[in-house]
């Protein structure tokens, strides 16, 4: 009997190390793929959105001067309360009707534009 009570803890303590494992190796993997997500954002934005959003996010650029309506600054107290997660995919998604913002969803993947969404949220705006 001591010898298969012997092998059932071994067995427990082998599969709490497994999945120990698991759960180490999950983490790390999201935090890569957060990293990524991040770095292909802040990419996008600095090729594409820049130009009229400025480095900032703030809309201070030459483009401003002659768009109407301007750029929208993420940096505004405004922009940080009516901007969701979800209005600004669709928008970059879509584009906004009335403005210069162009839609992207031939140019980017989904992935991306939530990619570029999250970067202007976390960096620009100061959301989580």
């Amino acid at each position: 009997l001591r010898g298969i009570e012997g092998v059932n803890k071994l067995r427990f303590f082998l599969s709490i190390w497994v999945l120990l494992g698991g759960v180490l190796l999950l983490s790390v993997s999201l935090a890569f793929a957060e990293t990524i997500d991040s770095e292909t954002g802040r990419d996008i934005f600095f090729k594409h959105c820049k130009a009229c959003h400025g480095d900032k996010g703030d809309g201070k650029t030459f483009a401003a001067n002659v768009l109407n309506p301007p750029p929208k600054d993420f940096t505004s107290e405004k922009s940080k309360q009516e901007l969701t997660k979800k209005r600004m995919v669709l928008s970059v998604t879509e584009g906004r009707k009335g403005t210069a913002m162009m839609p992207w969803k031939s140019r980017f993947s989904i992935k991306e534009i939530q990619a570029v969404v999250s970067y202007i949220r976390k960096e620009l705006m100061g959301h989580p």
